[in-house]
């Protein structure tokens, strides 16, 4: 069977980074071509330009480039679409899906890294913030020993003062006690007295 080699340059001032290549993968797929390439390329004053090679029967080629102007990616913009002969080596549709399968890894393998270095920088500043909660804690347990000590002198202080207002009640009582006691006895050993003058003829 007879294959037909044709590249493809597609210009525009977005074309790169709108899922282009995937895109025009899925048509090399549907159209059967057996032979595919889609590589970016900048050219200057920052022109974006996406060069395809592709290889296949004259019916897949046919499908393939059918349209190919009006069918585009929805956030693409496309100046010109221009199909030449090519008459070197397309890899195969195949070979390419895993070229784009190592791409994809050798752009997520340093996301991958920066992501994990993210992770752990954040797990250290986590660390950091639990230690210094740590510290937070053990001052706050200082404090609240401190202030148990103090409710400690304070219950001891309201227990002093109840047995020394205790104390001083026992001898407020005893005082008066004995002055009483006093008081009778003097009064007693005076009327003793007045009754030994009276029976003396001292006092009337």
């Amino acid at each position: 069977m007879t294959t037909i080699k044709n590249k493809i340059i597609i210009q525009g001032p977005k074309v790169h980074d709108v899922g282009y290549r995937v895109f025009l993968l899925n048509r090399a797929l549907q159209s059967g071509l057996i032979g595919f390439s889609a590589f970016n390329q900048t050219l200057p004053d920052n022109i974006q330009q996406i060069e395809i090679c592709i290889e296949g029967d004259t019916e897949s080629i046919e499908e393939f480039t059918t349209d190919l102007h009006d069918n585009i990616p929805v956030h693409a913009i496309v100046d010109t679409i221009s199909i030449e002969p090519y008459d070197k080596r397309v890899i195969t549709i195949m070979d390419y899906m895993h070229l784009v399968q190592v791409e994809q890894l050798d752009k997520g393998i340093p996301a991958i890294l920066s992501i994990q270095s993210s992770q752990e920088k954040m797990l250290e500043k986590q660390d950091r913030m639990l230690e210094k909660q740590d510290v937070m804690i053990s001052k706050q347990d200082q404090m609240l020993e401190k202030q148990d000590q103090m409710l400690r002198k304070q219950d001891l202080m309201i227990d002093t003062q109840k047995l020394t207002n205790k104390e001083i009640q026992t001898l407020r009582y005893d005082l008066k006690t004995e002055m009483n006691e006093r008081f009778n006895k003097i009064e007693h050993e005076l009327q003793e007295v007045k009754n030994a003058l009276h029976k003396h003829g001292i006092m009337a």
